[in-house]
């Protein structure tokens, strides 16, 4: 009997042991958590973003086979309102475009969605370039504005109307006090066209300038650099600032604000840019517990993360909470806030 009961203090006491080493919010944790089916709002099937939240979406199910997630097709404007009204859980999300459909913004959204929150972000990395022919002699768009503000005719590609594109490249015109109507009244000429489009205008001489927003390197760019000789023009500190404040593009302390020298065809000097990122969102209504998971995995498995999809790859567990443009989960929060990332 004194053996028995020697037995069962000590296997008390290893008990405790482990409990106190583990930690009773983790056994917690783990027994709430309840099955849950969720759907991931995402691009065109097949298309990188459908692709991406694919890789992702197995990878979040294998570690934890209590969260199974469903990939659905959408699109940059409509995929924060969906998450949002609670039709899709989770949903990429470009940050300028997010910041816009939070507050309601024009010309793409006509009321707030105050539901939609992140998970976090940098997934990918979507620059604005400013192209131009080198004849034009220029180096920022503050030269190009200047022209324009002075009655000079320019000739201009950008893009359609109804794109998420064009609000953007409109709100840097704007910080520099002229638009595309301004272009126009100042005898010039704006050609609205798809990318493809863009690069035939450029290589005909229609167009001496090109206003794009894609990842580096852009393939559209590269052919223009190759067909004439061109710069992309830069962009001023305060204008990154300024665009990072209202809309949410990356600011300068993330490191992504620069198209690097050497990127296109002779260009010799880094670039300032407006660089725009994309960003995991979820609804507000989506459990903690389940957020915090996700959130969890991520960052805990960001090496297998990074080799699912290159644009993955620019997502920094340290860094993940910093660049969203609305507000982050409570769950995603805490588990920024419980290992040490955010205060």
């Amino acid at each position: 009997m004194k053996l028995n009961k020697s037995i069962l203090a000590g296997l008390f006491v290893m008990a405790l042991a482990v409990f106190n080493l583990i930690g009773p919010a983790t056994v917690s944790a783990a027994e709430a958590l309840k099955p849950i089916t969720m759907t991931w709002v995402a691009g065109g099937v097949g298309g990188g973003w459908y692709v991406q939240a694919g890789g992702i979406a197995r990878m979040i199910t294998e570690k934890e086979p209590k969260i199974v997630i469903k990939v659905v097709p959408g699109g940059g404007v409509v995929n924060p309102v969906r998450v949002s009204s609670g039709k899709d859980d989770l949903g990429w999300g470009i940050t300028f475009v997010d910041k816009m459909a939070y507050s309601g913004m024009a010309p793409l959204f006509e009321k707030p969605n105050p539901d939609v929150q992140a998970v976090g972000g940098i997934f990918g990395t979507y620059t604005v370039h400013f192209v131009a022919a080198q004849d034009k002699g220029m180096k920022t768009v503050a030269e190009l504005a200047a022209m324009v503000k002075a009655g000079k005719a320019v000739n201009v590609a950008a893009p359609m109307k109804g794109t998420s594109d064009l609000p953007l490249i409109e709100n840097i015109l704007a910080f520099y006090g002229v638009s595309l109507d301004a272009i126009h009244k100042a005898g010039g000429k704006v050609h609205q066209a798809v990318y493809a489009d863009m690069v035939s205008l450029y290589k005909d001489r229609h167009v001496d300038f090109v206003f794009t927003h894609l990842a580096i390197p852009a393939a559209a760019v590269t052919e223009m650099f190759v067909s004439r000789a061109s710069v992309v023009l830069s962009v001023s500190d305060a204008c990154v600032d300024k665009l990072a404040k209202d809309l949410g593009t990356l600011g300068r302390d993330s490191g992504h604000q620069l198209i690097p020298k050497g990127t296109y065809k002779g260009q010799a000097e880094d670039v300032m840019a407006v660089v725009s990122t994309g960003e995991l969102l979820v609804g507000k209504k989506v459990p903690e517990d389940v957020v915090y998971t996700i959130t969890k995995i991520l960052c805990q498995h960001v090496g297998e993360l990074h080799k699912i999809n290159n644009a993955n790859r620019t997502f920094i567990p340290e860094k993940g909470w910093m660049h969203v443009a609305v507000p982050l989960h409570a769950g995603a929060a805490r588990f920024y806030k419980e290992a040490g990332y955010m205060k």
